[in-house]
């Protein structure tokens, strides 16, 4: 469930996270476990015990995250956002941080180009401008805070799941259930 990451990247409103480069990202479509979970019911219905099937990719097919920031800047060159003004998004690379404290440093710097300079001359019309700059600020910066806060346990999770059980199960489907059970 990395799309919010994803979006607010190809937006422009996010250009780090705080992510191993060389962590792991299992990416579980959920049509494989809802296909999975039926091929395993109608295996194991009415039968006794306790058989454990794991759907993911980061054994069989791992993608780190390095590669995941490769291709999202490759896809939203291809395929830019446009602004406001219809104008296409411009990206660089997005960065990853080990560290969190580099990170907050590195996205509040960001935030702080990104918004429009407004000066303080005094009058009621820059104090809202200034007001409203510092409160977008605020808002980006946190947002940006909070994902890295709840991401945090899966970009930086060192498990792996072993998927011999649910590769075992697929083998003995049918050729026809292979098709119409896609879980592989």
């Amino acid at each position: 469930m990395m799309d919010p990451i994803i979006l607010q990247y190809g937006k422009g409103q996010l250009c780090g996270f705080l992510a191993d480069p060389n962590g792991v990202l299992d990416v579980v479509p959920a049509d494989m476990v809802v296909n999975a979970t039926l091929a395993a019911m109608a295996k194991h219905a009415a039968k006794p015990g306790l058989q454990v099937y794991q759907v993911g990719s980061s054994v069989a097919n791992p993608l780190k995250f390095g590669e995941l920031v490769g291709i999202m800047t490759e896809h939203f060159k291809s395929n830019p956002f446009a602004d406001g003004k219809g104008n296409h998004v411009a990206l660089k690379k997005m960065q990853l941080f080990r560290d969190a404290e580099e990170f907050s440093t590195h996205i509040c710097s960001h935030v702080s180009n990104m918004l429009p300079n407004v000066g303080s001359n005094g009058s009621s019309r820059s104090k809202i401008m200034l007001e409203k700059r510092n409160k977008t600020y605020s808002k980006f910066v946190e947002q940006a805070e909070y994902l890295a806060k709840i991401y945090k346990p899966y970009t930086f999770y060192e498990g792996r799941f072993d998927i011999s059980n649910t590769e075992g199960l697929f083998q003995e489907l049918s050729e026809e259930e292979k098709k119409s059970f896609g879980f592989d």
